[in-house]
């Protein structure tokens, strides 16, 4: 057995195949359907060689093309796969906590990751109030901009999160976004303190929200529970109870064992 293992990790990633996945996320992570030729320049390879990739991904159902248009979007098997990841595990638990929550407050909540200087949303339920802020399921937000991203990278160092964001652009969204390196680290410094982290509209004009995170045994940040608000609705007070609310769910979720999000969810 050892002799195989030692085999396979000498092995190298398939070129095509690597190339085929970077073309799905691309357009997964586009906001509308994109043509061969826009495809091709974001991924950087001839419009011949990403339509045959595109051919094949589409044969299975990966993306689907739009022949009248002529663009190409996400199809119902990258769906399909992604549900399987998301049903591993106590999925389930951990949505009966978060239904709860909106049962208790009213207000939408999240359940996200780190990834790289991002924030994946893996989770979602809409509030009940008329006016709601909402979020998809496998959207991304600049961490250093987000309450969910300050709540994970609190739980790296100082040199971590220097090492982790060496080379990335951050962007300046509205007045308040946290457009460098120091100014991120001192606001983290704060979410360390006080076990939470707040986001009032540093990244979206009108949107407020709260995260805590949530750890495995190690103590290590696994994933962060979040609650979003209209600007205006989210008193001093609102916040104090909204947040022991949220340190409580996210002591419950830890409960259930979780170690790492690709394992145990």
């Amino acid at each position: 057995m050892a002799k195989n293992k030692n085999t396979l990790s000498g092995l190298q990633p398939l070129t095509s195949l690597s190339k085929g996945l970077t073309l799905l996320l691309q357009i997964r992570e586009a906001s509308s359907p994109m043509t061969l030729s826009e495809i091709s320049r974001r991924a950087g390879l001839h419009k011949v060689t990403t339509l045959r990739l595109l051919i094949t991904l589409e044969k299975f159902h990966f993306v689907e093309r739009s022949r009248e248009e002529k663009t190409f979007e996400i199809g119902r098997n990258a769906f399909y796969v992604g549900n399987g990841f998301a049903r591993k595990g106590p999925r389930q638990k951990i949505l009966e906590v978060m239904k709860r929550l909106v049962r208790d407050c009213h207000h939408t909540v999240t359940l996200s990751v780190l990834d790289g200087t991002s924030v994946l949303f893996v989770e979602r339920l809409d509030g009940t109030e008329r006016v709601k802020v909402t979020v998809d399921i496998g959207s991304r937000v600049p961490a250093y901009s987000s309450a969910t991203g300050k709540a994970l990278l609190a739980g790296l160092t100082d040199k971590q999160i220097i090492e982790r964001f060496k080379g990335a652009k951050l962007g300046r969204f509205v007045d308040g976004t946290l457009a460098t390196i120091s100014k991120l680290l001192a606001d983290v410094a704060k979410v360390r303190s006080r076990g939470f982290a707040v986001n009032d509209q540093q990244s979206t004009p009108g949107l407020v929200a709260i995260a805590v995170p949530v750890k495995n045994q190690r103590g290590e940040h696994v994933a962060a529970l979040g609650m979003a608000f209209p600007a205006g609705s989210l008193k001093k007070d609102g916040q104090r109870r909204f947040t022991k609310i949220l340190l409580d769910r996210a002591k419950e979720i830890e409960m259930f064992g979780i170690e790492s999000w690709g394992t145990t969810l």
